[in-house]
């Protein structure tokens, strides 16, 4: 599972979508730049569902923007330093050790995107990229409707085509 022969450049599958990944500039959570490339890579299996999933949210009238895919163990390492939280930042592995992990940002399999308009601008959702607040969740009651709504129906195309969402502190992490 963590072969990366499996990856793939998303934008070589299909161009539609809108790459803006987080960690490769300064605005995320570290406000570093963890990335040395802004280019997106995938598990080919996982792109297949993603491009599933765009081509229903094109359908309703949405793009899907990427804000991050595959994540170097180097910047997973780097990420759980600044906030050492399993509940938010998943423990980077033991490179010492033969390892198998499931779906996971390390191996491209899960997924940080979200919905524009037409016109390239972001849906409304509960809240930013990088939130780990009790609002990045779905069960805060303090969500406003329309952001509610909003990414019930990211979760609920995103699982049609066969993610699967994790609630977190840290929002929905669809693997």
């Amino acid at each position: 599972m963590n072969d990366r022969d499996s990856l793939v450049r998303l934008l070589d599958l299909d161009d539609e979508f809108v790459i803006d990944l987080k960690y490769a500039t300064s605005d995320n959570f570290t406000q570093k730049k963890i990335y040395n490339s802004s280019e997106c890579y995938i598990n080919k299996d996982t792109a297949k569902l993603l491009i599933k999933a765009k081509e229903i949210f094109k359908r309703d009238g949405y793009k899907v923007k990427v804000w991050d895919v595959y994540r170097p163990i180097s910047a997973q390492r780097l990420m759980y330093e600044i906030i050492p939280d399993n509940n938010l930042v998943a423990t980077p592995p033991d490179m010492s050790k033969p390892i198998d992990f499931e779906y996971s940002h390390m191996n491209g399999m899960s997924v940080d995107i979200t919905l524009l308009d037409l016109d390239d601008n972001e849906i409304e959702m509960p809240t930013e990229f990088d939130d780990f607040t009790e609002m990045a969740g779905l069960k805060c009651d303090k969500i406003p409707p329309m952001a509610k709504k909003n990414a019930e129906y990211l979760r609920d195309v995103m699982e049609s085509v066969g993610f699967e969402a994790m609630i977190m502190n840290g929002g929905i992490l669809m693997i």
